[in-house]
């Protein structure tokens, strides 16, 4: 049986940056020529965000009920998906999507038997939904079918920093950039970027994670053969 790889992007991976579209048309066919490389050898799930098209902070608390607003942002991975997943098909991928949320007139519902099944049958799983439930992200939902699917390692790539750092780059400049963490760790020192929940299930698992910078160039294959800046947290 091939590894097993579970790969988390961020809905904002998938946005035109320059004209603000939710899709870019170039980011999605890179997106899908580097699975294609990746699939021949190792067994892929995907988890994707939905932050282009929505996030759960966006409501407004006078109109909107907050598990409402969970929802939507379960949706809106599920449109991502569904668009992915055509990006593969067009590079002729066999490639579907799974989602925890049942949405039966778009794609299938996801259980532990069927996903393991398509990737016996070397396709490409993208995994949509959340957990199916609000209050829960993206991350937990990907940790949890991770370890359904037996995956060793979750990719996880970030929207323009490259690992896991002391602080947030992005408004701090003297941060430090990790190269290697232990999970424990990472929950002690609060460092976010991924859900605590998601970080135990790691522990439990024996889930490793590696993070990485979507905005480099190849970043997914780059991230894997560590030709780019990552960090890796170990699940201990």
């Amino acid at each position: 049986m091939k590894q097993r790889l579970l790969i988390k992007l961020s809905g904002a991976a998938l946005k035109d940056k320059k004209d603000g579209n939710i899709f870019s048309s170039n980011q999605l066919t890179s997106i899908a020529k580097q699975i294609k490389t990746l699939s021949k050898t190792c067994g892929i799930a995907i988890v994707i965000g939905g932050g282009n098209i929505w996030r759960g902070n966006m409501y407004d608390k006078k109109i909107c009920r907050e598990e409402k607003a969970h929802y939507m942002g379960m949706i809106a991975t599920i449109i991502n998906s569904m668009y992915l997943c055509e990006a593969f098909h067009a590079q002729k991928i066999p490639s579907r999507v799974l989602t925890l949320l049942p949405c039966p007139n778009c794609c299938q519902t996801y259980t532990p038997l069927l996903a393991n099944k398509c990737l016996n049958n070397n396709e490409v799983i993208i995994l949509a939904g959340g957990t199916g439930k609000p209050f829960f992200s993206t991350d937990t939902g990907a940790t949890k079918c991770a370890s359904e699917i037996k995956a060793s390692t979750i990719y996880m790539a970030k929207d323009g920093v490259d690992g896991v750092y002391s602080n947030d780059p992005k408004t701090n400049k003297r941060v430090v950039r990790y190269q290697t963490l232990n999970m424990s760790d990472c929950i002690n020192q609060k460092l976010k970027f991924m859900d605590t929940s998601a970080m135990n299930m790691c522990i439990k698992h024996k889930i490793k994670v590696v993070v990485f910078n979507m905005e480099r160039p190849n970043a997914i294959i780059g991230g894997m053969n560590k030709d780019i800046p990552t960090t890796i947290i170990n699940p201990k």
